[in-house]
């Protein structure tokens, strides 16, 4: 008789600094529309919200072993030698979140606002990197600010992705540029036309962000990060529990959500909550989430793996 595998929970950060939110530079409606418009203005060395945050996350993840897939901006490897210092040969996995966190396209149009080319060029480029740096194959990518485009499949397939982890339903926002109707919270081979798990067609396996079903017509997200500051660790306990039912899960964190700093102040008045519940309050919750599902946590590559077709 076979036992039934146990259910695991994709345990992954995004390693991003302040400076690569949308607010600030990469998207249609920030500050500084690309990175380097933002360093032609602001010395190299601004504010450093994300160093000595990560040091104390991988120091977590090694008290609990818990091994944790690091989405990483291909430019803070290139800046942040410490940060790479501590990873590197680690038990931890090191996966792509694009060269410098340009977003894809318009947030209200869906439509592209760097030329596909340009797009594929720098996703290749940031994988090469990545692997330079660590000394390590890239088999990961996560789309910066969770933004996917249908588009982009085959030419993640290309590049030589295995696995995305950036499709994020639910009722609230949608940051593809397809409807998304039919997502599971599990691993799934994904649709290349509307990014489901009908008739996949493609080799690329998608590791969904979680989502709290509360009824037929409300789905509120569930991945992490913002939501995880902002709803705090009972809410997540109770949605990865019902998630775990189902199959292999995922949540993700960034360092700057336990930074101490102050942030600097860059167009704020659009999001006022943006940074709310930032620093110890939510090291000490996220340290409860591994207390609460010890022995759960995997990186996203274990989960993969347990998934891939054969």
């Amino acid at each position: 008789m076979n036992k039934k595998k146990p259910t695991n929970i994709a345990l992954s950060f995004d390693i991003e600094d302040w400076y690569h939110t949308p607010l600030v530079t990469g998207s249609s409606f920030s500050k500084y529309p690309t990175l380097e418009d933002f360093f032609q203005q602001n010395h190299e060395e601004s504010v450093d919200c994300i160093t000595e945050e990560t040091l104390r996350l991988i120091e977590i993840l090694d008290e609990f072993e818990v091994s944790a897939t690091f989405f990483m901006v291909a430019d803070v490897a290139r800046r942040y030698p410490r940060i790479v210092k501590a990873l590197k040969g680690s038990r931890h996995e090191i996966a792509s979140h694009s060269l410098t966190h340009q977003s894809s396209i318009d947030a209200k149009t869906k439509q592209p606002i760097v030329s596909i080319d340009d797009w594929y060029q720098e996703q290749v480029e940031a994988k090469k990197v990545l692997e330079e740096i660590f000394e390590t194959n890239v088999i990961g990518f996560r789309a910066p600010n969770a933004v996917l485009s249908n588009w982009m499949i085959p030419l993640l397939e290309k590049i030589g992705f295995q696995y995305d982890s950036s499709v994020a339903f639910n009722s609230l926002y949608n940051k593809t540029n397809v409807k998304l109707r039919d997502i599971p919270t599990t691993p799934y081979y994904i649709n290349g036309d509307d990014l489901s798990h009908r008739t996949p067609a493609t080799r690329l396996m998608e590791l969904p962000w979680s989502n709290y079903k509360i009824t037929p017509f409300l789905t509120l997200p569930a991945g992490g990060g913002y939501f995880f500051r902002l709803l705090g660790p009972l809410y997540f306990k109770r949605v990865l529990k019902k998630a775990l039912k189902k199959g292999d899960s995922m949540f993700y964190m960034h360092p700057i959500d336990i930074s101490r700093k102050a942030i600097p102040s860059e167009n704020p008045q659009n999001r006022p909550l943006y940074w709310i519940n930032k620093g110890e309050k939510t090291e000490k919750n996220f340290i409860r989430l591994l207390k609460e599902f010890s022995g759960s946590f995997t990186t996203c590559k274990e989960v993969f793996l347990k998934h891939q077709k054969r």
